[in-house]
């Protein structure tokens, strides 16, 4: 479950707040000024998080070594392409 909380009542409530991120995995949206801050979530989540972040980076960098003398506008054309048709599959 998520929880929205300003950042002094969190401030307050921290050990509750991870208690409960860890052991019921729930995620808490922390507010400063009434906008939203930073996020609290269960390591698994980060972790993923982080994991999924690398390959895709992993990917961006292999994607451009191999594209190094093809016009960008063609590249982006494509991509544009390949985002349709994979919608277009889905449906």
């Amino acid at each position: 479950m998520e929880k929205r909380l300003g950042v002094t009542e969190a401030r307050d409530q921290l050990s509750d707040i991870v208690d409960q991120v860890q052991h019921k995995g729930d995620a808490y949206i922390l507010s400063r000024h009434g906008k939203p801050a930073a996020a609290v979530v269960p390591i698994e989540v980060y972790e993923n998080w982080r994991h999924q972040r690398r390959i895709l980076f992993d990917t961006v960098r292999k994607i451009q070594q191999a594209n190094v003398d093809i016009d960008p506008e063609q590249v982006f054309q494509d991509v544009l392409q390949a985002q349709s048709a994979t919608r277009t599959a889905q449906k």
